[in-house]
């Protein structure tokens, strides 16, 4: 069943989870990453207007339209970033949650119709990609589609690279990137159909320094679109800042219609910014409120469960604990995975840091892992285990998938999914 953080008691008992040792459950919310923040929302501007550049009505700005499933919580950051653009790249910012693509409709309907430039993110719903299809036409140019339904993700267009379907008869299909390119992409993935969005999620790292490599016009554009799409994923405001510079200076360079001198000082100006760098966190990893650094306090993260519970379960967080009265749980307590999506944790929400403490207050070990989303059933499947899995792979009664990675896994009693992303089915079954 879906919850809320806002609708969590002052105290969580095992008995009230259902728990009982060594059977595991999953707990899926396909709810709380929208409501993680109900502030935010409420704060959101009452005249509906969701412009977040003081230039905005100017006609030499670019109209950039931004929508962003699951993340209402970040329209304030969002906004930010547009205002932080250097003077050479006005534009005029509309942010918009997936929410008011239905219930603003008009407005956003009018701000799609006249942008330049396009940006989705997590556009799932059926009534929304139906909304959104029949708009994005009217958008001159680059259109971004991260992580979206298939028929959204089709829309996807910067220059010569375009995700649209070609019509060459038998051979109809994804235009999708040259050759060459497409043998780069499938180095990243394991081979299974479920884990192509995972793939594509490491190419982020790798992909755009080489494509320098790769010759054409098309793989440039794909270059811009990935690496559009890598400062997005790691997120944050200055990420998005350089996100938004890099769509909007190579709009306004490809579009410059000023001549003469005037013209070229303009163009100058644009060619001489330097994108900032990307400010990255890892793709997954596992927190606590006492895993900090020493000295700057910095938040750290485990690499996998099995680095996580052995740091949870040592003498030297055992002290931390003690010196800052932070209450934990035994260590024979039962042990319970929580999936996070990722962008909270980069965005530092609240309710993550007090869940991890009402899982402790309560005698149940925290096992937090934060990620994407769409990879959720890859964090099951190869980094979980369990009592029952353990000895039923022993009798040989159950394999284990090839992907299981013991030397970083953990057996865990149950498992909270706090993401609405399926652990069966949909991005966790089929891509095509």
């Amino acid at each position: 069943g879906a919850f809320s953080p806002s609708a969590l008691p002052a105290r969580i008992t095992a008995s009230q989870l259902g728990i009982r040792r060594r059977t595991p459950f999953i707990l899926q919310s396909s709810t709380l990453s929208r409501e993680a923040d109900v502030t935010a929302i409420n704060n959101a501007d009452d005249d509906g207007d969701n412009s977040s550049s003081p230039d905005n009505g100017d006609d030499d700005a670019v109209n950039v339209v931004l929508v962003t499933g699951f993340e209402s919580f970040n329209r304030q950051l969002y906004e930010e970033a547009g205002r932080l653009l250097p003077p050479e790249c006005k534009i005029n910012l509309k942010v918009f949650a997936d929410s008011d693509i239905q219930s603003n409709k008009e407005s956003f309907s009018t701000a799609v119709q006249n942008a330049d430039l396009f940006i989705g993110s997590l556009i799932f719903d059926y009534d929304d990609v139906v909304a959104v299809s029949s708009l994005l036409d009217n958008v001159i140019g680059p259109r971004l589609l991260f992580e979206c339904a298939t028929e959204l993700m089709s829309y996807n267009r910067v220059g010569s690279f375009t995700m649209e379907s070609s019509d060459d008869g038998d051979n109809a299909g994804p235009s999708g990137p040259p050759p060459a390119v497409k043998a780069i992409l499938s180095k990243f993935s394991s081979g299974k159909e479920e884990d192509k969005i995972n793939g594509y999620l490491k190419l982020l790292k790798f992909g755009p320094d080489l494509l320098k490599f790769i010759p054409g016009e098309k793989a440039s554009d794909l270059r811009t679109w990935l690496e559009a799409y890598r400062y997005w994923n790691q997120g944050g405001r200055n990420n998005v800042k350089a996100m938004l510079q890099l769509v909007t200076q190579r709009w306004l360079l490809e579009h410059q219609r000023e001549g003469g001198d005037e013209g070229q000082r303009a163009v100058a100006a644009l060619e001489s910014l330097t994108l900032p760098e990307l400010e990255v966190t890892p793709d997954v990893g596992l927190l606590h409120p006492l895993l900090v650094g020493e000295g700057d306090g910095a938040m750290k993260f485990a690499a996998n469960p099995k680095s996580y519970m052995e740091w949870r379960l040592s003498p030297a967080c055992s002290e931390l604990a003690k010196q800052q009265k932070f209450p934990l749980a035994p260590n024979d307590a039962p042990r319970i995975a929580v999936l996070l999506y990722r962008k909270h944790v980069i965005t530092n929400q609240r309710y993550i840091q007090d869940l991890i403490r009402y899982f402790e207050a309560e005698g149940l070990i925290p096992i937090p892992v934060f990620i994407n989303g769409v990879e959720a059933h890859t964090i099951v499947r190869d980094w979980l285990t369990s009592h029952h899995e353990i000895a039923s792979v022993a009798r040989g009664t159950i394999q284990r998938d090839s992907t299981y990675k013991p030397k970083e896994a953990t057996s865990v009693d149950a498992i909270v999914s706090t993401i609405g992303f399926p652990l069966v089915g949909g991005p966790a079954g089929s891509m095509e």
